[in-house]
């Protein structure tokens, strides 16, 4: 049988259909808890309702079933009111959380033995308030309440203070004696639940007193929303196995070469989870028929463009890909149906019914305007009508919902556009035909997610969950159905927020707000996160091994390394004693003897790749790094640092003018030819204990700015890169660290640095570039105990 004669057979199953609804039939009600799926087929003596699906990424699918994590290394709870709360980063150590904690402290809380009582309060969580008395035996009564449910460590006191025994709800929880480490429980506390607090404190010093939200748990994964939080129970059967539904059927035809299909579960899609489950669910227990959804999506897909229909015409007829998700949607369609009875199990020749359409799409038209995109979606829903035979096709459609109520402007005339079809007012020729859902209500943020993808929705299952659900009861209602709404999801608009006219702050007022910040964040910083940092197995080798000067059995160019990670959390808390500095002369901006010359060995200039490479020397150079050769007997120049060019002049490449790169600097001397040696001897003071060394290379720390380099001491090559930055690592101090195998050299006071480099050619002509400084830094290591 023929597709147009299986459309005319569905017709007429359609027509009675409606005839035996007009003599009487009560509308079907869809529950807001679904039953269970119960593993019967649907009834194969009436047509198939089939449903098609189609948009981009989202419409795929991309909740995740499992594997959901904590996006944050930990969730600290302050009542500093000067702390900033909400996700905190320190860059290259964490992701965290900084949360508000209550406390109330009793009238009398700073009462020590023999003493007044009559000062008032102790400032309890305050990092700069201070013990009266100097704190010794001071007892400080307070209750703590808590804005989630969780298990959780208290962290007393800071510096001296940190010595105390702490009570929580009668029970020891903390005691730090004098001298000794600490010993913590763990508890359990309820959101809004107080809990009395006891302080008895060894030592004076800070009040600072925060929690720590410990057993950190992945949210947003279907198995956590089933399993853990309860929802969707239909879902899961009585032994945690996925439900099937055989009487709904699910057949992707887009990203599959010849498609592919099964009953319809959570894991129909793979390992995500789209719209087409809580959608399938719904129609499944709404319809007693064979059900049949057949998705056509694919990602990075706009419907002014891929899925643009033709009644919007073409802006380039001559571009395969303009329009070609709308063809390839109705192709897959069209040869699903056709071949229905190998397709659907247990098809008995019933025939069919293009039932409705379900659209969730967005992301990649943002920019455009309203009246564009609302005019493509009404000819998409016409046109789909029209091609497929289907003129009573209803049609669901999902919004746009990146950020919640938050959404960007441009997402925003998305949104209006996919509301404004449903609209009776806007367009009364699909009254009863269309409806639109807002998802702002089901987006999650990425606390409560497995990631922070906002363009997948963070991936979280519930909001997709969410999303289908809701389209699949607005179906059952253009279907003519009942269909009460779930008791949990959709989030209302929050109430607007009234802010106070601030004046605006001057330079100082606000280098203060962000000191104070910092003094109310160090204790957790310098006692929290940095000590849940260096007893990370992750850093804590490479840190040991980093603080003894020892040489990794693998090199990189760049200097970022654990200690760089250990000294972001000391700077983040306002601490910059263990900063880098410039060590012994000035010899970025001194200088230098330097010879250029373009190698036998040649290499074309438009050549892709590296260009750092063995060459051979000019005669008479081949110890040019040694402290004996003698650069005036060998023809070599004097010249300022920075050595560089950019097209054979002397201009700066970029414009950084400072650590790590210096190539907005213009070069002091000209890089003449494609190799450069520079060479200088110099005197620097004596090495310290407790401290840590290396040379800097600068001037082409950006992506394909810059070439390979060698960094020889006295002579010795300390270490080399035989590449410039050829990614994203750009930016990033670019040298070498001077281990413990190398401190030898510096002892008699006086050292030969010598570093060799290649231009770099790139761009139109191509066209020569090269920036060339160096830097001998010294840094202050910070004492840490990290067994």
């Amino acid at each position: 049988m023929s597709f147009e004669e299986r459309v005319k057979v569905s017709l007429i199953f359609a027509a009675l259909a409606i005839m035996c609804l007009a003599c009487g039939a009560s509308a079907k009600v869809v529950p807001a808890e679904l039953p269970d799926p119960d593993g019967k087929p649907g009834d194969a003596t009436k047509p198939v309702k089939v449903y098609l699906l189609a948009g981009q990424s989202n419409m795929v699918g991309f909740g995740r079933i499992d594997g959901a994590a904590c996006p944050y290394s930990a969730i600290y709870l302050t009542a500093d009111p000067d702390a900033a709360m909400g996700p905190y980063q320190i860059y290259r150590g964490g992701n965290y959380k900084i949360a508000p904690l209550s406390i109330y402290v009793s009238p009398d809380a700073n009462a020590a033995k023999g003493a007044n009582s009559d000062r008032g309060p102790v400032k309890l969580g305050i990092s700069t308030g201070t013990l009266p008395d100097g704190g010794q035996n001071c007892v400080v009564d307070a209750w703590i309440e808590v804005p989630m449910n969780g298990n959780y460590t208290c962290n007393p006191g800071y510096g001296d203070s940190s010595y105390n025994v702490m009570e929580l709800d009668g029970k020891e929880v903390y005691r730090r004696n004098v001298g000794q480490a600490a010993v913590q429980q763990k508890v359990t506390l309820e959101a809004g639940k107080r809990y009395p607090v006891k302080i008895t404190y060894f030592k004076g010093g800070s009040t600072a007193f925060w929690l720590t939200q410990v057993d950190l748990m992945g949210n947003g994964d279907l198995t956590v929303l089933t399993k853990r939080d309860k929802k969707f129970p239909w879902l899961i059967d009585a032994e945690g196995n996925w439900t099937v539904r055989n009487d709904v059927y699910y057949q992707e035809v887009r990203i599959a070469a010849d498609g592919r299909g099964c009953p319809l579960s959570a894991t129909s899609n793979g390992k995500f989870v789209g719209v087409e489950a809580p959608f399938g669910y719904v129609m499944g227990a709404y319809h007693d028929e064979q059900v049949l959804l057949i998705e056509s999506s694919m990602g990075n897909r706009a419907l002014s463009f891929d899925f643009r229909p033709p009644s919007s015409g073409r802006t380039d007829p001559n571009n395969k890909f303009e329009s070609l998700e709308y063809k390839l949607l109705v192709e897959g369609v069209r040869k699903t149906l056709t071949n229905i009875d190998k397709v659907v199990p247990g098809y008995k020749g019933q025939g069919y019914e293009i039932a409705g359409f379900v659209w969730w799409q967005g992301h990649k038209d943002a920019g455009k305007t309203k009246a564009e995109y609302e005019g493509h979606l009404v000819n998409l829903i016409k046109d789909l009508r029209k091609d497929l035979n289907a003129p009573n096709m209803k049609t669901v459609i999902a919004t746009v919902g990146f950020d919640g109520y938050d959404i960007n402007e441009d997402y925003t005339k998305i949104l209006n556009a996919q509301m404004a079809v449903a609209d009776p007012k806007q367009h009364p020729e699909f009254i009863g035909q269309v409806k639109s859902i807002d998802t702002r209500g089901y987006w999650r943020p990425a606390d409560e997610s497995p990631t922070g993808t906002g363009y997948h929705y963070n991936h979280n299952a519930e909001t997709y969950m969410l999303v289908g659900d809701a389209l699949g009861r607005a179906m059952v209602e253009l279907q003519g159905g009942k269909a009460e709404p779930l008791s949990f999801g959709n989030r209302p608009k929050p109430a607007a927020k009234v802010v106070a006219p601030l004046l605006e702050l001057d330079e100082a007022a606000k280098a203060a707000a962000a000191m104070a910040s910092q003094q109310a964040l160090e204790p957790i910083i310098v006692a929290g996160m940095l000590q849940g940092y260096i007893t990370n197995p992750k850093y804590k080798v490479a840190l040991l091994a980093e603080m003894n000067g020892e040489r990794p059995q693998r090199s990189t160019q760049f200097l970022r390394g654990a200690i760089y990670g250990l000294n972001n959390y000391y700077k983040a808390a306002g601490v910059d004693d263990y900063d880098w500095h410039t060590f012994g002369p000035d010899i970025a901006s001194a200088k230098w003897d330097y010879y250029s010359f373009d190698p036998a060995e040649t290499l074309e200039k438009d050549s892709p790749g590296r260009r750092f490479r063995k060459v051979t020397y000019p005669a008479g150079m081949e110890n040019w790094a040694s402290p004996d050769f003698d650069p005036a007997k060998s023809g070599w120049k004097s010249g300022l640092s920075p050595f560089g060019q950019a097209g054979g002049e002397l201009k700066a490449l970029r414009g950084c003018q400072g650590a790590p790169c210096g190539c907005g600097v213009t070069p002091g001397t000209l890089w003449e030819k494609e190799v450069i040696l520079i060479r200088k001897t110099i005197d620097v003071p004596a090495l310290k204990d407790g401290h840590r060394y290396r040379i800097v290379i600068g001037g082409s720390n950006h992506v394909k700015t810059g070439e390979g380099y060698a960094i020889y001491i006295n002579g010795k090559l300390l270490d080399q890169s035989t590449s410039g930055v050829p990614n994203r690592q750009g930016g990033q101090p670019r040298g070498a660290n001077i281990y413990k195998d190398f401190r030898d050299e510096f002892k008699d006071g006086k050292v030969t640095i010598a570093v060799k480099s290649f231009l770099s050619y790139g761009g139109r002509g191509p066209t020569p570039k090269g920036h060339l400084t160096v830097w001998l830094q010294e840094q202050k290591l910070a004492q840490l105990d990290l067994k």
